[in-house]
């Protein structure tokens, strides 16, 4: 704002143009993030953090240890997942998750 009136006292009327631009461009940066941020407030995640359990397509067994209220992975990720073809795209919780590598005692057993 101290360049925006060093401007105006100047009668510098382009840069003080250009000031306004960028304090308008900057507003409607904040207006939308923060309108994004009332959405991801009220996402219903079906899973919390630390909860254990198995994926329904790839049928493994994993912990949830972190989640996102839309996809967030770049295009080309997005595209070879072939997210958008989900019933509801790239709009929905996505969750992070560690896998758990199961093995049977019987295995191990003679392993040691």
């Amino acid at each position: 704002m101290v360049n925006l009136q060093k401007a105006v006292e100047a009668e510098n009327y382009a840069l003080e143009a250009e000031l306004r631009d960028e304090i308008n461009k900057l507003e409607a940066e904040s207006l939308a993030a923060s309108s994004n941020a009332l959405v991801y407030e009220n996402i219903q995640y079906a899973f919390r953090l630390g909860q254990k359990g198995r994926h329904k397509v790839f049928v493994y067994s994993g912990v949830i240890c972190g989640m996102d209220p839309v996809c967030c992975i770049s295009s080309s990720l997005r595209e070879s997942a072939c997210i958008d073809k989900l019933t509801r795209g790239s709009n929905q919780p996505f969750y992070q998750v560690y896998h758990i590598l199961m093995h049977s005692l019987r295995q191990d057993e003679g392993h040691g």
